[in-house]
């Protein structure tokens, strides 16, 4: 079934930090249905000031969104997981914003990061950037990514951003491959 994004309006300030951090929930599918840790853009977009809930995150092709998006339709209106490197945060994200995305989530690509986020700076090309994004380690990037190719399945449903300052430690669905910060 084809989701939109619905964005359900302004959300208070307390909701999307924790130490900085922006969480989101992945809804579906269940196998990789955790809460994940984010670490926003420091000095380029926006950040979150709305709440998007079942929004769909579609895997960039190329993967790595340096060049022109070759998946427009799925882009458009979604958030978009693209891996790290090759070129700098800003391009990948301009390259994702040209193709109509609601916001990206860029993973490390070194697949056996468990803990380190890595601060996304911009490049000081002037680019405009006018949506958030997000950069999470490369071990929760891996298992979404190959949780959905194994399922032959072209995108994930999420909730960006949780609000978690109120959720006990103990009622935090984590991924087993890491812990949350």
């Amino acid at each position: 079934a084809v989701v939109s994004t619905q964005s359900t309006g302004e959300i208070p300030a307390a909701w999307t930090t924790f130490h900085q951090d922006v969480y989101f929930k992945i809804v579906d599918p269940l196998e990789i249905g955790y809460y994940y840790r984010a670490s926003p853009a420091k000095n380029f977009g926006k950040g979150f000031h709305q709440y998007f809930e079942h929004t769909l995150l579609v895997v960039a092709d190329p993967l790595h969104a340096c060049t022109e998006i070759l998946n427009p339709a799925k882009v458009s209106g979604n958030f978009v997981l693209v891996e790290r490197g090759e070129c700098s945060f800003v391009e990948k994200v301009s390259m994702c914003q040209s193709a109509g995305a609601t916001g990206v989530i860029v993973y490390d690509n070194a697949a056996d990061n468990r803990s380190n986020l890595v601060a996304m700076v911009d490049d000081d090309r002037g680019t405009q950037i006018d949506i958030p994004s997000l950069f999470i380690i490369g071990l929760d990037g891996f298992h979404i990514r190959r949780a959905l190719e194994r399922n032959s399945l072209e995108s994930a449903i999420i909730n960006v951003p949780i609000n978690m300052t109120y959720v006990p430690e103990h009622q935090i669905r984590k991924p087993p491959w890491t812990k949350l910060l």
